[in-house]
């Protein structure tokens, strides 16, 4: 599966809630074009289709659990975060040695 962008928040919430797991990494664009964890995101898709892969590309969309920590990567399953990384490639990187 590909990595979609999405930009409004019904989206997130479906993208959450959709009872898949889920990867979503919230960047703000105000931060640059494209995040640094993107390339990582396409690379791990392109690996994990038991996963859906979201980048939510916007500075007002926050992650639900835990609203001032942008840029963030969250893992959900059945509408819960379980697991998370900061902005870090090496962390990204582990999160998904974890899961």
């Amino acid at each position: 599966m590909s990595v979609q962008t999405i930009q409004d928040p019904g989206q997130v919430s479906e993208a959450i809630q959709s009872g898949k797991p889920t990867i979503i990494h919230y960047w703000d664009p105000n931060i640059g074009l494209e995040s640094p964890i993107a390339p990582i995101l396409h690379d791990q898709a392109e690996n994990r289709l038991d996963l859906d892969f979201y980048i939510v590309n916007s500075g007002f969309i926050a992650p639900p659990h835990s609203e001032d920590d942008l840029p963030l990567t969250v893992f959900y399953i059945g509408g819960n975060a379980v697991d998370q990384a900061p902005f870090d490639p090496s962390e990204v990187q582990n999160l998904f040695q974890r899961i």
